[in-house]
């Protein structure tokens, strides 16, 4: 009797042994199988929030564009001078959500991006010795290095095609972060100053145009100006 007692007793063990590895494997796969889910659903995150603070950000702009279009000749402006606007918008309440206010010279945006609004009414002298008087203005938008900046800029640039009727162009430049200098990268003229000679029109724009336009913008320190007359 008691030998039998104790093949049982054996066989009991060995059963238990052999139910405990198989809830190992079966561990070890639902935790690879989770794995996997919270990596997609991470990824799928972090593409939705990408999302959603580009179309906050294009309906802040279009914003900030058309009411700058709405007020540029209602605005005083110091004659010969840069003339910063951010303390004008703020004070009617013209900055829209997803632009926040800082000072008179800079804003930023949902990304950290830094803005301003402004009027050029600088005077200068042309390689013919000539004075030329400035008389625009605009939005200067300077990015910090960003692995998004490419796609931040682009985004910025559609923008600007949807109000090329009224605006008289776009440009990009290489900005020195560590300096005050900038070099042209490229531009596009609105509707009213296009079709010439070199003057790309803003409205065709197309992948190529946003590419060469915005790829130094991809992780390095670039600018973008949205200007109108």
């Amino acid at each position: 009797m008691e030998k039998i007692s104790k093949n049982k007793h054996t066989k009991k063990l060995q059963a238990n042994a052999t139910f405990s590895g198989r809830s190992m494997v079966e561990m070890l796969g639902v935790l690879a199988i989770i794995g996997v889910l919270s990596v997609g659903a991470i990824s799928g995150y972090s593409k939705a929030m990408m999302k959603y603070k580009l179309n906050k950000q294009a309906e802040a702009v279009n914003s900030l564009i058309n009411y700058g279009l709405q007020y540029k000749d209602r605005l005083e402006h110091n004659d010969g001078k840069v003339t910063y606007y951010n303390d004008i918008f703020y004070k009617l309440r013209l900055i829209p959500d997803g632009i926040k206010y800082i000072n008179n010279t800079k804003m930023s945006d949902i990304f950290d991006n830094s803005l301003f609004v402004y009027y050029n009414n600088q005077k200068w002298e042309n390689d013919a010795g000539q004075v030329v008087q400035n008389d625009f203005g605009g939005i200067i938008y300077n990015f910090a290095p960003s692995p998004q900046g490419a796609e931040i800029c682009r985004n910025l640039v559609k923008v600007a095609r949807e109000n090329s009727p009224n605006l008289w162009m776009v440009e990009t430049y290489k900005y020195y972060s560590d300096s005050e200098n900038v070099t042209i990268h490229g531009n596009l003229y609105g509707d009213a100053y296009c079709g010439t000679g070199r003057y790309k029109c803003l409205r065709d724009l197309g992948l190529t145009e946003l590419k060469d336009l915005c790829n130094i913008c991809d992780e390095e320190a670039c600018r973008l100006v949205i200007l109108w007359k």
